[in-house]
């Protein structure tokens, strides 16, 4: 396996009354949007690495500041983490690792009134399988590749995306 995009992604509810948020809110989000990505990428990155070649590219979100999603929030946010620490490791070679966030996209979990459709958001999600620069650590918001096809979005994405620095915003 040369290339992983872990595009996992539950949102278990949208919680008006987010102060009853229950448990299990956080412990379904958790398993699916945040342990599940990273057992795929440790299954996946020794051969990676043994090859001396490898993308793994994770799919977050870009919620902030809204408690009605904290399960699904907090789990992105989890799987930032994890991926910019790992990223941290192998910046420098061949087997990158990166985030992607699509953005709100009509899909089942984005549903009908999200602004983006999901084709617009193709080239910020799959540029991170293709860049080859050796620069590992960075977030591919979608927004920044509208419009673009896939050789603009990799060029751009080489010359203006920097690493991750400490806040994805």
């Amino acid at each position: 396996m040369d290339i992983v995009l872990n595009n996992a992604g539950i949102q278990i509810a949208y919680r008006t009354e987010y102060l009853e948020t229950p448990i299990s809110d956080y412990e379904e989000s958790f398993k699916i949007n945040t342990i599940a990505p990273m057992m795929i990428t440790y299954h996946f990155l020794p051969k990676m690495v043994s090859r001396d070649f490898g993308r793994i590219v994770n799919t977050t979100s870009g919620i902030r500041r809204e408690p009605q999603q904290a399960g699904y929030s907090a789990s992105k946010a989890a799987l930032d983490k994890v991926t910019m620490d790992l990223a941290s490791v192998y910046d420098g070679t061949n087997v990158m690792i990166n985030l992607t966030d699509p953005g709100w996209c009509r899909t089942d979990l984005g549903g009908p009134n999200a602004p983006n459709s999901p084709e617009s958001s193709l080239p910020g999600v799959v540029v991170g399988a293709f860049i080859d620069d050796q620069k590992s650590g960075r977030c591919f918001g979608a927004s920044n590749f509208y419009g673009m096809t896939l050789e603009e979005a990799v060029e751009y994405a080489e010359k203006n995306i920097p690493a991750y620095l400490g806040s994805l915003d």
